[in-house]
C-alpha cells in the first residue's frame, strides 16, 4: 500500500441533494484530497443504500411508494441465483454494473473530473455491507435473507461483483492514484444482541467475501457502538467509526486495534458531527476532541505514534438527514480539521528536531 493517510479528509457518502451535479460541486470544492461520490436518497429511493445495490438481486423488487426493497421468493428464483453465479465465476463486473438510475452522484463525479482534467491521491467509493444489506433486505416471510444461506451466499458474490465493478469504474476515469471502496454496516451495532441472530464467524466471513478480489485499499464504516474486532479481523486497510459520539466503544479493544495499526491499518476518525450539532462546532473543538481520543486510546496501551499517523477524517456518518447547508459545512469542517491536525504535527516535529 502506498497511500499515506496523513490526516486525508473524505466523508461516508450520502448528501441532501437532489441535484447530483451541486452535490459533485461540494464535494470536490472541499474534499480535495479524496472525494466520495455522493449519495442521493432524497433524490431518488433507488439512491437508498438498500435499494442502490440491489440490481441483480435474485427476487428483488424496488418499492419507492413504499419506500421499500424485498425479495420475492415466492417463485423460482434459481435461474437468477445462476445468473449471478456466473457473473461472479466469469469475472462479469459490468453485468453486476449500478445503473445512473441507481446511482447518480457517481456518474455526474466521473463526468466532473473528466472536465476539471486534475488527479486526485484517492477516490472513494462505498458498497453497502453485506451484514447491513441481508438483515435490512427481507424476503416474502419478512425473514431476513441473511438468514437464508443460499441467498446469503448469493448476495455476497453480487456485492462483492459490485464492490469490483466500482474499482474499476472510478480508476477509469483517469483522475486518481488510488481508490478505496468502504462498506457501510450499520446494522454491526446489532451483532451479539438479542435482535440479531448473526455470528461472529458469518460476520468476518462475509465482510471478507465482499472485499475478495479487489486491487484497492477497502474499508467498512459503522456509526455507533460494536465489537471492533470484528472488522480488525476481516483485512481491511481502513476502519472507520463514529469518533464525536462513540469514541470509548473503541477504546474497549486496544490491542485489536494496536495489531491493527501495527499492521498498517487506517482509523478514519468521525470527528464531524453529522446532526444540527454540526452548527456549535469549530476547528479547534474537534481538533481538542481528536487529541482527547488519542490521550484516552494511548492510555490504553495502543501506541501515540500510530495513531497520529494512520489517520483519516470525516463526518461521522452521511449527511442526507440535514440540510444543504449543514452538510457543506460538515465537508468543510473535516477538510478544515484535516489541515489543522497535519499543520500540528509539521509544527511538533518541527520542534523536535530544533
Amino acid at each position: 500500500m502506498t497511500f499515506r493517510p496523513s490526516f486525508t479528509a473524505t466523508a461516508i457518502g450520502s448528501l441532501p441533494h437532489r441535484d447530483a451535479e451541486e452535490a459533485c460541486a461540494l464535494t470536490l470544492r472541499h474534499l480535495t484530497e479524496a472525494p466520495a461520490w455522493p449519495q442521493l436518497p432524497r433524490r431518488d429511493f433507488r439512491e437508498n443504500m438498500y435499494a442502490q445495490y440491489s440490481e441483480g438481486l435474485p427476487g428483488v423488487v424496488v418499492d419507492p411508494a413504499g419506500r421499500r426493497v424485498f425479495c420475492d421468493t415466492g417463485r423460482d428464483l434459481l435461474a437468477e441465483m445462476e445468473e449471478v453465479l456466473r457473473a461472479y465465476l466469469e469475472d462479469d463486473l459490468e453485468w453486476a454494473a449500478v445503473s445512473e438510475d441507481y446511482a447518480s452522484g457517481l456518474y455526474a463525479l466521473r463526468r466532473r473530473v473528466a472536465a476539471e482534467g486534475r488527479r486526485y491521491p484517492l477516490l472513494k467509493g462505498q458498497v453497502t455491507g453485506p451484514v447491513s444489506f441481508g438483515l435490512a433486505v427481507l424476503d416474502r416471510g419478512k425473514r431476513p435473507i441473511l438468514y437464508d444461506d443460499q441467498m446469503a451466499e448469493v448476495m455476497v458474490k453480487l456485492l462483492n461483483l459490485k464492490a469490483r465493478w466500482m474499482e474499476g469504474f472510478l480508476r477509469n476515469t483517469g483522475a486518481c492514484e488510488e481508490v478505496l471502496i468502504f462498506l457501510d454496516e450499520p446494522y454491526l451495532v446489532s451483532v451479539g444482541s438479542a435482535l440479531v441472530s448473526v455470528g461472529r464467524d458469518q460476520v468476518v466471513d462475509s465482510i471478507r467475501g465482499c472485499v475478495e478480489g479487489l486491487g484497492c485499499l477497502t474499508g467498512a464504516h459503522c456509526c455507533g457502538n460494536t465489537d471492533w474486532t470484528l472488522l480488525f479481523r476481516a483485512g481491511l486497510d481502513v476502519v472507520s467509526f463514529d469518533a464525536y459520539g462513540y469514541m470509548d466503544s473503541l477504546a474497549l479493544y486496544p490491542e485489536e486495534l494496536n495489531r491493527f495499526l501495527e499492521g498498517g491499518g487506517i482509523l478514519a476518525w468521525g470527528l464531524v458531527p453529522n446532526t444540527a450539532a454540526v452548527d456549535g462546532e469549530e476547528v479547534e473543538d474537534l481538533v481538542r476532541r481528536f487529541e482527547e481520543g488519542v490521550t484516552l486510546l494511548a492510555s490504553r496501551g495502543v501506541d501515540e505514534d500510530l495513531l497520529r499517523e494512520r489517520v483519516m477524517i470525516t463526518p461521522s456518518c452521511g449527511l442526507e438527514g440535514v440540510s444543504e447547508e449543514r452538510a457543506e459545512r460538515a465537508y468543510r469542517l473535516a477538510a478544515e480539521v484535516s489541515a489543522a491536525l497535519r499543520g500540528k504535527t509539521a509544527g511538533d516535529s518541527s520542534e523536535e528536531n530544533a
